[in-house]
């Protein structure tokens, strides 16, 4: 007979999932794990199988909600320019103020995509995902005439994408809110 789970496995995910953004996969022991989610390790094994398989598990709860916030954000009606300086500011308030640990899809990328398959395809699927709903809604604002019909929605998109990665990590790097609002500003003068 199986025995019920000691513990909410959501819960659980949501706690590792913070666990491993604050502190990245290298330094996230199996121990810190443990001891800091409140289970015990054949729990956590049970469950996840090892640390690669929760941390992934993990990784991938975060880019479903990050890309469902990006679509909803997407889908604004409001003009392509409003949304997108909107969506900047947010990701620059929201990670600047205080102490936040950043992105977890950059802060992955940049610790596990050179060496780690499993992340990189993740990374790879999540930059798809990304520049397809940057190219919806930019080609949308372009048959509304909000963009020149001489821009590229697709290059625009890819452009947009590694704008926000790279703010990401000037954001864990140096925090200057101004600055990178003002980056943010000179990037989105492409629209035009």
């Amino acid at each position: 007979m199986s025995r019920t789970k000691e513990f909410d496995e959501a819960e659980v995910l949501d706690q590792a999932l913070e666990l491993f953004r604050e502190r990245g996969f290298k330094r996230t022991s199996f121990a810190d794990l443990t001891s800091e989610l409140g289970i015990s390790r054949q729990s956590l094994y049970d469950t996840y199988g090892d640390k690669q398989t929760l941390y992934q598990t993990a990784l991938r709860r975060y880019l479903t909600r990050s890309i469902d916030a990006l679509r909803r954000k997407l889908e604004d009606p409001a003009p392509i320019r409003q949304v997108l300086t909107e969506l900047f500011d947010r990701m620059i308030a929201g990670n600047c103020e205080g102490k936040t640990p950043g992105c977890f899809m950059v802060n992955s990328m940049v610790e596990l995509s050179p060496h780690d398959a499993d992340t990189r395809a993740l990374a790879t699927t999540h930059a798809r995902e990304v520049e397809a709903l940057f190219a919806s809604r930019l080609s949308a604002a372009q048959r509304k005439g909000e963009i020149s019909p001489a821009k590229d929605p697709v290059a625009l998109a890819r452009f947009l994408y590694q704008t926000m990665l790279g703010t990401a990590v000037a954001i864990r790097a140096f925090g200057n809110h101004e600055i990178l609002r003002q980056n943010s500003r000179l990037a989105l003068q492409l629209l035009d």
